[in-house]
C-alpha cells in the first residue's frame, strides 16, 4: 500500500471514530444531532416537557418532544448567569450593572431564582413552543418564544418578574407584534417590576 493510500484510510478511520463518539455522546445526554433548518415562519410545538438538564437556566432550558431533546433560548430576554466559571465575569459585571449595580454574589443569586422561576412554569403549566429555528451562535440551540394559556411568553414573566434583562436577539412575534412593539411592551412592564422593587429590583443600589 502506498504512503499516500495509507494516509487515506487513516483519515477515514479517525472521520468514523469521531462520528462514533458524536452518536455516543448524544446517546449519552439523550438527544439526537439536529437535523432542523431555520425557516422564515414558526414552527408550533404542542405537547413539549422540561428536561431536567443540569446546564438548564432562566432562559435556556432543555425541552423534550417526539422523542427528541432540544436546547432552546428565549428570544429578548436574558437571565444572570446562574454560577460563575471561567468564561462569564465580564458577562456577570454587565448583567449586575444593568439591575443598578449588583455585585457578583447577587447577581447569581438573581440568575438561580430565574432558573428555578422556569423551571417551576414549564414543569407545572401547559405551554406552547414557538421556533424558526435559528441557531444561537451557530451552536446546538435555538431561539424561541414560550407561550402560555394566559398568551404571555416567558420573556415576558421573566421580565415582569423583575428577573431578567431586556436583552439578546428578538423577531417579529407569532401573535404580529413587531420587535419594536414587543420591546416597548417589555419596557413598561419592566419599568412596573423596578418600581415594586421585583427580582433583581429589589437589590438595586
Amino acid at each position: 500500500m502506498s504512503r499516500r493510500r495509507g494516509k487515506s484510510w487513516l483519515w477515514v478511520v479517525l472521520a468514523l471514530v469521531a462520528v462514533g463518539f458524536q452518536v455516543w455522546r448524544d446517546e449519552q445526554q439523550g438527544t439526537k444531532s439536529p437535523t432542523k433548518q431555520a425557516t422564515k415562519v414558526f414552527e408550533v410545538i404542542l405537547g413539549a416537557k422540561l428536561n431536567d438538564h443540569p446546564d438548564n437556566d432562566g432562559d435556556s432550558f432543555h425541552l423534550n418532544h417526539l422523542g427528541q431533546t432540544h436546547e432552546f433560548r428565549l428570544y429578548f430576554a436574558d437571565c444572570p448567569e446562574k454560577r460563575r466559571h471561567q468564561f462569564n465575569a465580564d458577562r456577570l459585571a454587565e448583567q449586575g450593572r444593568y439591575f443598578g449595580g449588583l455585585s457578583e454574589p447577587e447577581t447569581i443569586e438573581v440568575g438561580q431564582q430565574a432558573k428555578a422561576f422556569t423551571q417551576h412554569l414549564l414543569s407545572t403549566q401547559p405551554f406552547t413552543v414557538y421556533t424558526k429555528w435559528q441557531s444561537v451562535y451557530s451552536s446546538t440551540r435555538h431561539y424561541a418564544f414560550i407561550i402560555f394559556a394566559d398568551s404571555e411568553d416567558l420573556s415576558a414573566k421573566l421580565v415582569r418578574a423583575g428577573l431578567a434583562r431586556i436583552h439578546t436577539s428578538g423577531t417579529a412575534l407569532p401573535d404580529g407584534r413587531s420587535v419594536s412593539q414587543y420591546e416597548n411592551h417589555l419596557r413598561e412592564i419592566e419599568q412596573a417590576a423596578r418600581t415594586h422593587h421585583l427580582g433583581a429590583w429589589g437589590k438595586e443600589r
